[in-house]
């Protein structure tokens, strides 16, 4: 009897550690999840925290994946039977924090680091294992350092988006079947928020903790535009109407519910052992990338359908406004622009670069490149302080410097001009000066920062001109002279668009070329009222002569300053160049990059203009292309920053939430206690289901 009372309590407990059943995997059901109980009352008996048990699967999970790395079939199974064991004590400090109700934020995010260390681990395992081994069809020429850019890129655009959407995507079930408190569905903007009203003193690993769960989020978010129309029209809609879409959604989302449950920990992790197991780890990764990435995009399309149509069929509020079309020529030429990358790659000589010595002094050059850029967008900071005028006093110089950051964050993922930074900048300085002011400030700034780049060409054809002449070819000074010539006449027009503007005049010059002229006379018609206030605008800004000057000089020094980064480069690099080539080297990569604006982050069409360029000095061109991706490395940190930067929101709450009327105030709490009722409703179900199976048990 006192068996069968055991039996029926570990039962209950372990469904007790379910999230829900609809979401729960088979082989937890009958292996992970018993075990883990298993072991969860032992830690409980000798009296271990639930963070403790946490460390402990850490630790093992991470001694396991070290063990991949000789290639020994009986090491290799220690090595998959450790990590197993720890997937189990993963499960178990779950159910023993349940079963003391000793939880904490800290063990919430141990736990979610400490899938992340076994994997870290199995895959430095696997990269050191792999370098000596031969490169499929090369004829024998071993990996080298070329396995880590293989298995980096698996990392993050394999596992771990397809970890973080399957998330989600089971967070989103959840949500609709026993509401907000039974799932961890969170928004970034509340994450923000959350993180801006605490103070550093005493929360400031909590801070932290929240700034990269936001992002986590953020880029969740991103990836399910139409799930974040269907909870927008959901927090708006009425109490039948709730429930007619939590329950439609239920149902359709069953359906595909146990498939993403695939791109989580047992599919992925048992495809990993049996690959390793086998003797060829290297197998797994393009598993990884094509077939774990066809099922984890083919689950965000068939949710994305799902919340479509639960929003257009229950009616909700937003199911009129119709779906934005995702532009898909940006990802096309991105890709075009990575397969010329790699074709450079296998093209250039990169036996000549030494890799080992790059390695051992990025300690020095990835920080001084860093500084270097903080100073650069420093002076963009302060450039865009001068065209305010005296409203700069409204803003800080920290929040303008964030704005810049990210402004130039989003122009880089986002390269079509107007529809990245400088909406984004708007919204940002609206706030602090207005709408008007922000406009006008953000238009004039782009302006400013775009004429910046004329200058910059100009000094670099002149340069050029100046130290090779026609000394290296025909061609090229005649492109030199030409992009010379145009410099000067659009500097010239530009400093005299104080009396009469500048974009209409230009544009109206441009559309009298014969063939392309009526593509600029469009243009015109289309956007008249746009260029005619960017022409008020810089016609009152060119008056300020001193705030015009100003600003012209630090947008052409911050230029300046952007050669510096290649002079350092190439100095890691043991290359013998001068400044005045740098800037020429630089100035012929930026028009090429610019003329293919279409490129995101000009992947492909700097590092040709970068290898074309230096070729002209002398310099082997896989010296341009490596220096060009070292760069990027740079690039890649401040693009992280500053969309992280975005998530920053001040403690003060907007007007019109703190101005809530009583009625909403009370809609919001009716709704609030109709989505607890449900919760609760499931939670009964639940219970019942769990007593009816116990009973039934022999």
């Amino acid at each position: 009897m006192a068996i069968r009372e055991s039996i029926q309590r570990m039962r209950t407990d372990i469904r007790a550690a379910y999230k829900s059943e609809d979401t729960e995997e088979f082989f937890d059901r009958i292996f992970t999840k018993p075990l883990g109980y298993l072991w969860a009352r032992f830690f409980m008996k000798i009296g271990w925290s639930p963070n403790m048990v946490t460390l402990l699967s850490m630790g093992i999970g991470f001694t396991g994946g070290l063990l991949f790395y000789p290639e020994n079939f009986s090491i290799n199974l220690i090595g998959v039977l450790l990590v197993i064991f720890a997937n189990i004590l993963d499960s178990t400090d779950g159910q023993l924090a349940r079963l003391t109700g000793n939880k904490s934020t800290l063990g919430r995010i141990l736990d979610g680091l400490s899938t992340s260390v076994w994997y870290v681990a199995i895959y430095c395992a696997l990269c050191l294992r792999l370098m000596d081994h031969a490169i499929p069809f090369s004829g024998g020429k071993p990996w080298g350092g070329w396995i880590w850019v293989v298995v980096f890129i698996c990392a993050i655009f394999g596992h771990e988006r397809q970890c973080m959407i399957a998330d989600y995507l089971r967070n989103i079930h959840l949500f609709f079947l026993k509401g907000k408190s039974a799932s961890e569905l969170d928004s970034s903007r509340e994450i923000a928020k959350s993180r801006a009203s605490l103070p550093w003193t005493g929360a400031r690993f909590q801070k932290i903790y929240l700034f990269f769960y936001g992002m986590y989020t953020f880029m969740q978010e991103l990836a399910t535009p139409n799930f974040q129309r269907l909870i927008k029209g959901y927090e708006q809609a009425e109490p039948e109407q709730k429930k007619e879409a939590r329950e439609q959604y239920r149902k359709e989302s069953l359906k595909y519910i146990q498939l993403t449950n695939i791109l989580t920990f047992n599919a992925r992790a048992y495809t990993l052992f049996g690959c390793v197991l086998i003797g060829a780890p290297l197998l797994y990764f393009p598993i990884e990338l094509f077939v774990f990435g066809f099922l984890c995009r083919f689950m965000r399309s068939r949710y994305e359908i799902i919340a479509e149509n639960v929003l257009v069929h229950c009616r909700l509020p937003g199911s009129e406004t119709p779906i934005e079309k995702k532009k898909r020529m940006p990802v096309v030429f991105f890709i075009i622009g990575v397969v010329g990358v790699i074709f450079m790659l296998a093209k250039t000589d990169l036996g000549r670069i030494d890799w080992q010595a790059i390695l051992h002094s990025m300690p020095i050059w990835l920080p001084s490149l860093i500084g270097l850029w903080a100073a650069i967008y420093a002076v963009h900071t302060f450039a865009y302080l001068q065209i305010m005028g005296e409203d700069k006093k409204r803003i800080s110089f920290v929040h303008m410097f964030k704005v810049v950051i990210s402004g130039f964050a989003l122009n880089h993922v986002t390269p079509v001009g107007m529809i990245g930074g400088e909406p984004y900048r708007i919204m940002e300085l609206k706030p602090k000066i207005g709408t008007e002011k922000a406009t006008a400030t953000t238009l004039t700034f782009t302006v400013m920062h775009t004429f910046s780049h004329i200058m910059y060409w100009l000094t670099s054809a002149v340069l050029f001109l100046i130290f090779f002449g026609f000394s290296k070819g025909i061609l090229a000074p005649l492109v030199a002279i030409l992009v010379a010539m145009l410099g000067v006449y659009i500097c010239f027009a530009f400093f005299r668009s104080g009396s009469k503007g500048l974009a209409v005049p230009f544009l109206s010059l441009l559309s009298r070329i014969p063939l392309i002229g009526r593509v600029f006379s469009n243009l015109i018609d289309k956007n008249r009222e746009s260029l005619e206030t960017v022409d008020r605008e810089m016609m009152a800004f060119h008056a300020r002569k001193r705030d015009f000057w100003a600003t012209v000089c630090m947008e052409y020094a911050a230029r300046l300053m952007e050669a510096v980064e290649f002079y350092i480069i190439f100095l890691i690099l043991g290359v013998k160049i001068t400044y005045p080539e740098c800037v020429i080297a630089l100035g012929c990569a930026s028009l090429i990059g610019n003329l293919m604006f279409f490129v995101p982050m000009q992947v492909g069409s700097r590092e040709f203009g970068l290898a074309l360029s230096l070729g002209w000095t002398g310099v082997s061109a896989s010296f341009g292309v490596t220096a060009s991706l070292l760069s990027r490395i740079r690039e890649i940190f401040y693009v992280a920053l500053g969309v992280g930067a975005m998530l920053i929101k001040s403690g003060t709450r907007p007007e019109t939430e703190a101005g809530n009327s009583d009625e909403k105030r009370e809609e919001t709490e009716a709704a609030e206690a109709a989505e607890t009722s449900f919760a609760e409703e499931n939670l009964k179900t639940d219970d019942h289901a769990e007593n009816t199976s116990e009973e039934a048990a022999p």
